[in-house]
């Protein structure tokens, strides 16, 4: 029932976390923070999610507004989207709600 993976909930509101840049590089998307060795490989939905991480929009909305653009039902976007923001909160690019989501641990 302790699942890391489980954890989000459709009306948190994820939110980038600062200095954490997307960049195209070739047929490639990579997200990293200048400081940090770690970089993430980026797949057009993931580049998407990231994109809507603005604090303000829920995890459902995401999923209902991508479900939308790639004309998808939503439990096929769903695992996507949460998959993308697991990812996302491990390397501790995202903070949902209050709950500290960093990859580092000192």
């Amino acid at each position: 029932m302790n699942n890391e993976r489980s954890s989000m909930e459709l009306q948190d509101k994820p939110k980038q976390k600062p200095d954490y840049r997307l960049e195209a590089l070739d047929d490639e998307l990579l997200l990293y923070h200048p400081n940090q060795t770690t970089i993430m490989y980026c797949n057009a939905t993931a580049s998407l999610v990231w994109q809507m991480c603005d604090g303000e929009r829920t995890i459902g909305e995401m999923i209902e507004l991508l479900s939308a653009a790639y004309e998808q039902p939503e439990e096929i976007i769903k695992p996507d989207v949460i998959s993308a923001l697991d990812e996302f909160c491990r390397h501790g690019a995202v903070q949902i709600g209050d709950k500290p989501t960093s990859g580092k641990s000192g």
